[in-house]
């Protein structure tokens, strides 16, 4: 016979095996579990769904295989189906049986999968075809979805309807020690930190540039062009990890590189910290706020990460409709964020609409390939720290606060405009073709997100607002 004879005869096989291992079910490896007491209607509900439907793919070595799992052809796609799905999303029996939580990522990824109808796959569903979620199920789980993030401390200040939305408010208010805080901020404008002192850390995270450098990739000493698209540093507490690639583990790890980096700030530690030792105000200051270490690389990248903690754009349009003012937000806006929530909020979700997760750029189809020019370094995101080929063309979603300010967008500064990146991620991310009344409404939603600090809106911002008088 042929390979593709072969094929329909193996799957005619597994059809014929459908009904009689939908009646016999699954073996006994994964028993029925009950939710633990406590949990709401909706969670014993939702686990029922989970382990009928979900964990014989994305709970691997809990999985339930049916008896036709090991015929040819059905072996190997079932495979595939548990590789590809645990990669995306894990629900471990402690989960399914109430004794740990899901994750707002989870969430996000159940909620997505559900708006999209991407699960179970279409192929999957050929084999397993009671395995399908009805609308009475998708029903149930989003209600649960919604129930788990209204527990979320980010939800604490929003309008008890909407505490279930995959966005929260941002603080109003950040509890930071003040003191910290100013002496963070003189560092982050001081070019005594750059090896030929003509730069600091604002050069390429301008306040009054949406927390960028509004250039395609930043500029480090001397002139030389740098790799990769400086992100925002408005918000970024938030972040999982910082850098596109997540090198740095937190905001301190952050502030350390670039000093010392020959491509951006070109110092050597040793010398700055001698240099700043020399400045009377720096030593009483670390003195008085780390009187256990004094001013010490460690101490003065701590104080910086302070200060960039307290860079929280908080009370933005969207973040008032949250709270309770629904008519702040026009007709437009409104069905915008419907869009984005059926588009986007499965990457872009939590108080800054991203920084919470590593995803592949270029899901659904070839985003470099579209994009053309040869392929870069940078480009392998997350690969050039971890060197697993899994992360290769992997990045930390981009944060979406301010979003109308910190362009040109994507990793590699490619794209000029808010309603091109709209379009591009839609394609190369969910294969969909979104019509120009679509993406003019997500962008005005996207526009609802542009908020304050310390009081001003950070559109209005000026260079002059942050000026610093050198000690």
């Amino acid at each position: 016979m042929k390979k593709n004879q072969l094929i329909l005869v193996a799957l005619g096989s597994v059809a014929l095996f459908l009904p009689l291992s939908n009646m016999l079910g699954f073996n006994s490896k994964n028993e029925p579990i009950t939710a633990i007491s406590g949990t709401s209607a909706n969670f014993v509900s939702a686990t029922e769904i989970f382990q009928n439907k979900c964990v014989d793919c994305h709970s691997p070595g809990m999985t339930r295989m049916p008896i036709y799992a090991q015929l040819p052809i059905a072996k190997q796609l079932m495979a595939q189906d548990i590789e590809k799905a645990s990669a995306r999303l894990v629900i471990t029996k402690s989960m399914y049986s109430g004794e740990s939580s899901f994750t707002p990522l989870m969430l996000a990824r159940i909620e997505g999968a559900l708006r999209n109808d991407s699960m179970p796959p279409t192929l999957y569903l050929s084999m397993h075809w009671t395995d399908s979620v009805n609308d009475k199920e998708k029903s149930i789980l989003l209600a649960w979805v919604a129930e788990e993030r209204a527990k979320l401390a980010w939800s604490a200040d929003t309008l008890p309807t909407l505490k279930g939305e995959p966005i929260h408010p941002l603080p109003l208010q950040v509890k930071l020690d003040p003191k910290k805080v100013e002496l963070g901020r003189e560092l982050f404008f001081d070019h005594r930190l750059s090896g030929d002192n003509t730069m600091n850390c604002a050069s390429c995270h301008s306040l009054a540039k949406g927390g960028t450098d509004h250039a395609k990739v930043a500029t480090g000493i001397r002139g030389q062009q740098g790799p990769i698209n400086s992100p925002s540093v408005y918000n970024a507490m938030y972040n999982v990890a910082q850098f596109w690639d997540g090198r740095a583990k937190n905001l301190v790890e952050q502030a350390a590189g670039p000093v010392a980096n020959p491509g951006e700030m070109g110092a050597e530690w040793g010398k700055v910290i001698d240099t700043l030792n020399q400045v009377e105000t720096y030593r009483s200051a670390f003195a008085e706020l780390f009187p256990n270490e004094g001013l010490t690389k460690a101490t003065v990248t701590q104080s910086i990460a302070t200060f960039e903690e307290s860079l929280v754009t908080a009370n933005s349009r969207f973040d008032r409709y949250l709270r309770g003012s629904a008519e702040i937000l026009s007709a437009n806006e409104k069905e915008g964020y419907e869009l984005f929530k059926e588009h986007c909020a499965s990457c872009h979700f939590g108080p800054v609409l991203g920084g919470l997760s590593f995803e592949k750029m270029g899901r659904k189809q070839n985003y470099f390939q579209q994009r053309g020019g040869a392929l870069t370094e940078a480009d392998n995101g997350r690969f050039n720290v971890t060197k697993q080929e899994n992360d290769r063309h992997l990045f930390k979603v981009p944060t979406l606060r301010n979003v109308e300010l910190t362009f040109p967008y994507f990793h590699d500064g490619s794209v000029a405009t808010l309603e091109e990146a709209v379009k591009i991620m839609a394609r190369v991310q969910h294969d969909k073709d979104l019509s120009k009344d679509e993406v003019d409404k997500i962008v005005a939603f996207l526009k609802t997100l542009t908020g304050e600090y310390q009081g001003k809106s950070v559109s209005l911002l000026k260079e002059e607002d942050f000026s610093v008088i050198s000690k």
